[in-house]
């Protein structure tokens, strides 16, 4: 072979090799992008079940102005306390799976 010829072989061997760290590169950002997407239409989910439900047990300004009734003690308890739980819940739901895919990443990396 010529020199010139073994350039070009060496050239290309050092483009596939760059190739490939590149698109293992790209992979990992595309992996990493999927599970910070993840996490946050999780969190936006909880959010906005949690506003729902608020305003669902609170009612809104207008239907209090057309009633000019004082909402009573115990009904307030239980919108109170329904709305808490649910709080509670979707905390307990966010929690347990941020606590997995923690887990799922500390795996990922012993395997490395």
């Amino acid at each position: 072979m010529s020199n010139t010829q073994e350039k070009r072989a060496v050239l290309e061997a050092k483009a596939d090799e760059a190739k490939a760290n590149l698109a293992e590169e790209i992979s990992d950002i595309k992996q990493i992008a999927k599970e910070r997407g993840m996490q946050i239409a999780v969190v936006g989910g909880v959010l906005a079940a949690s506003y729902l439900l608020y305003s669902l047990f609170s009612g809104s300004d207008k239907k209090e102005s057309a009633n000019k009734e004082e909402p009573s003690f115990i009904g307030s308890a239980i919108k109170s306390y329904a709305v808490a739980l649910a709080l509670g819940l979707a905390k307990d739901k966010l929690l347990a799976y941020l606590q997995s895919l923690e887990s799922e990443q500390a795996r990922e990396t012993k395997q490395d």
